[in-house]
């Protein structure tokens, strides 16, 4: 008896390291994968788990794939003027109307007797693609955030419309809030190609005379169509959603007989000693990470009030992402929004 149980004692300790390896064999792949995350991308475990998924789903094959490309412009086509409804999957957490503007619909969101400013939010999507899940996600957290009226114009979208279209349709929307609320209390907002027509549509102001709003802030924008820049290069390969010649041929479908150097398609070439409050998001990892910074440069140059958030290890449009880095990003735009 004395032997058996000592026997059994002396097994007893393999089994604890066989069971000790099983256990801390995920604990030290938690670990690296943190380490990496912290101490390599300079991001959170979930912005790199971000990243992955973009990637395992597509991220930037189809904007490398001049076939798929040019499908999808054609589908586009077929389907931007048919009317637009919410996506069933979106929650909103706010009261929402749309009524027509000069033929295209108009939402807004949170629109309430208490109401002392409002949000133009310009989506993104290619200029060819209506606003996502994710963008009414957005739209709806910097409305329930704020005390804003978000207001989303579904612009004139390519290949049957183009720059001009948009920035005239938006200029009616423009001048309808600021009789309502004033220009000191507007913000404009856009996301990637939005927060290019965002910029394209404040200098576009300028030239008519009218007051620009109190702030304007660019999420990832994409302000220059051409995509010449040769600091692109280094940001290609690293950029798991954008494709440069997807995005080029998508901007002269923009540009529609403009200039793609024209400011009114490619503002980082106009003239932004006008602008005012000016805040860009953007993330390094990212192919628009060089033109937006460049924007940025140009605007602080002026000695306007410019400010430029970067995300390190961070993708295109990363305030819109479920990752703690946009939440910090969404609190900065919340602050500007509800200064008086």
């Amino acid at each position: 008896m004395a032997l058996t149980s000592l026997a059994r004692i002396s097994k007893a300790p393999k089994a604890a390291l066989a069971l000790g390896a099983f256990v801390g064999a995920p604990l030290v792949a938690a670990a690296g994968y943190t380490l990496i995350s912290h101490a390599f991308f300079h991001r959170s475990n979930l912005g790199t788990a971000n990243e992955i998924h973009l990637r395992a789903t597509g991220g930037n094959r189809q904007l490398k794939d001049m076939v798929a490309v040019d499908n999808s412009i054609l589908e586009s086509a077929e389907t931007n003027d048919r009317r637009y409804t919410i996506p069933s999957s979106v929650t909103l957490k706010v009261s929402s109307s749309e009524e027509i503007v000069n033929g295209f619909q108009v939402f807004h969101l949170n629109r309430r007797p208490i109401n002392d400013r409002a949000v133009i939010f310009i989506h993104g999507g290619c200029f060819i693609a209506q606003p996502t899940p994710e963008h009414w996600k957005f739209a709806s957290t910097i409305a329930r955030r704020t005390r804003a009226e978000v207001i989303v114009p579904l612009y004139p979208l390519a290949p049957v419309h183009g720059a001009l279209e948009a920035l005239f349709f938006l200029e009616k929307v423009y001048c309808d809030a600021v009789e309502k609320y004033g220009a000191t209390n507007i913000t404009i907002m856009g996301d990637s190609c939005g927060g290019g027509i965002s910029a394209s549509f404040a200098q576009h102001l300028a030239t008519l005379g009218l007051e620009q709003p109190a702030n304007l802030i660019l999420i990832s924008p994409w302000v220059d169509m051409t995509l010449r820049n040769p600091d692109i290069l280094a940001y290609e390969a690293t950029d798991p959603i954008l494709g440069v010649p997807g995005l080029q041929k998508l901007g002269l479908t923009w540009s529609k007989g403009l200039d793609p150097n024209d400011y009114r398609v490619s503002p980082v070439n106009g003239e932004v000693r006008m602008l005012r409050n000016v805040m860009v998001f953007v993330g390094t990892r990212e192919i628009l990470y060089p033109d937006a910074r460049l924007f940025y440069d140009r605007v602080n140059a002026t000695g306007a009030h410019a400010e430029l958030y970067i995300g390190r290890g961070l993708n295109h449009v990363y305030p819109m992402h479920s990752i703690p880095e946009a939440k910090w990003a969404i609190d900065r735009m919340v602050e500007a929004i509800c200064t008086d």
